[in-house]
């Protein structure tokens, strides 16, 4: 066989091979191979900027710093200095969990950056794997990545947009990366356009990713299989699971109040009462009539609209329950949302009733700009502590404009403003039904709450998320009046 001798000269070292052709092939495929694998294991540790949208509640606090100290660890055993940090809860940047403030002071701040890296507390993240995941990326593109989620059909927590699975967004709790030069270029684009004019956040997670998207223009988000819902040995990231801090509370520590009327006392106050409701000690039925047919109800102002006149007495009259039994908690329901109680109870362990403390799921009100606040819509139902509870009904600030201004807005944001109560989202509370959220966002919580009986069965809805958990209460609480 005749072999093409090929000549390699090497100036460094003043010397020449002699190969044939078919070796330089090997090694020139060596020398890419080498080269790639050397491109692709550059991304080290520094590299990232993780941002941890905290909250400053002792036990989120807590979770946050433990989450960073791990990511430490890793990038310590990997020998690499570690990555920066960003935690919201610190840096007091209003409206932070719509994602758009932050994104001017990551991009001034952290210049020299690659990507930037976003979750929740409750997000693990294994250091070398999310390495390796972003390293296949080009740095220099529009790219942002994470476990996808997308609608099944137009949902309100949506505003009903009809994007369906032609729409991606990141499931948060999943965490998603950006490309520097990704974060930069939005930077651009904030500048010379402001911040987005909504009124109302609700999902920031598809919000952002609705601006980013912008109508066909923007990348879409790319879908990276080891950005997970559920824990595999091959994730790079994933959902933690809930955990109570202690034992359940006691049944003992809660009072929960229902917001109803009249016309809902044959309907929907059957079904809260053969279902959720029927677990709990300690409750009321706040009407705008007495009915004798139903227990403990109590006469309150109806209001048409807004409700903030009944939901305000509703409170007054709590108060005095509660100090008289020493209760800790107060829940404020309405009369179709349906709660698994057990869940609730399990919640609460983690959250100090001294203090002036109200949880739920945190909507926004024109939240990026100077004149927003955050608050707690009262559909999927929230929890006041006690104290919190003496300030609102005590404080000349807290009470309602008129009888009809919306009396979550107002009495669970405003007035929480004013009176420094502090608002602690959970996104265990759903302020829509189960159709309403991407089936991959819940598969990975134990919901506490959902909202509304419109177009499903709530008996169904109760028995299929919340009828297993509250069975392990103990069935001397149970009511059976109904």
């Amino acid at each position: 066989m005749n072999y093409v001798t090929v000549i390699i000269i090497v100036t460094n070292i003043n010397c020449f091979f002699y190969m044939t052709f078919e070796m330089f092939i090997i090694a020139f495929c060596l020398f890419i191979f080498i080269s790639s694998s050397s491109s692709s294991s550059s991304l080290k540790s520094s590299d990232i900027v993780i941002t941890i949208l905290s909250q400053p509640d002792e036990y989120h606090v807590s979770h946050a710093e433990l989450l960073k100290n791990q990511i430490i660890k890793d990038a310590e055993a990997l020998d690499q200095k570690a990555p920066e940090f960003i935690l919201t809860h610190e840096e007091q940047i209003d409206g932070s969990w719509t994602f758009f403030p932050l994104i001017p002071k990551l991009s001034s701040k952290f210049p020299e950056a690659k990507w930037f890296f976003f979750c929740l507390e409750n997000t693990a993240i294994k250091l070398p794997l999310l390495l390796n995941v972003l390293s296949k990326f080009k740095v220099s593109d529009n790219t942002w990545v994470s476990h996808v989620l997308y609608d099944e059909e137009p949902t309100i927590i949506h505003h009903f947009a009809d994007h369906t699975k032609k729409f991606k967004y990141p499931n948060l709790a999943s965490g998603f990366a950006m490309t520097s030069t990704f974060l930069h270029n939005l930077n651009k684009r904030l500048s010379k356009e402001g911040l987005p004019n909504v009124d109302f956040s609700i999902d920031a997670s598809y919000e952002f990713s609705s601006y980013i998207y912008n109508n066909g223009k923007g990348p879409r988000l790319t879908y990276s299989p080891e950005f997970c819902i559920f824990f595999t040995e091959n994730c790079a990231t994933y959902p933690k699971g809930f955990h109570a801090c202690t034992n359940s509370i006691s049944q003992d520590d809660i009072y929960v109040a229902v917001k109803t009327y009249d016309k809902n006392h044959q309907d929907r106050v059957p079904i809260i009462m053969k279902t959720w409701l029927k677990n709990v000690k300690n409750f009321g039925l706040y009407s705008n009539v007495e009915d004798k047919s139903l227990p403990n109800v109590h006469v309150v102002p109806d209001t048409k609209e807004g409700h903030c006149e009944k939901t305000y007495a509703i409170l007054k009259h709590s108060n005095n329950v509660l100090k008289k039994n020493n209760f800790n908690w107060l829940v404020v329901a309405d009369d179709d949302t349906i709660f698994s109680i057990a869940r609730l109870q399990w919640v609460l362990t983690c959250y100090n009733p001294k203090k002036s403390i109200a949880l739920g799921e945190r909507y926004g009100y024109r939240t990026i700009r100077d004149t927003g606040y955050d608050y707690l819509t009262s559909g999927a139902g929230l929890v006041l502590s006690s104290s919190l509870v003496e300030k609102i009904v005590n404080s000349p600030s807290c009470k309602c404009p008129t009888a009809s201004t919306p009396d979550d807005m107002f009495l669970f944001g405003i007035c929480l403003n004013n009176i420094e109560g502090q608002i602690i989202h959970s996104p265990l509370f759903h302020q829509a039904r189960p159709s309403d959220y991407a089936r991959n966002y819940l598969a990975s919580q134990e919901p506490v709450s959902f909202h509304k009986f419109w177009m499903i069965d709530p008996l169904e809805v109760y028995d299929q998320w919340f009828s297993d958990a509250d069975s392990t209460l103990e069935s001397k609480w149970r009511h059976t009046e109904l």
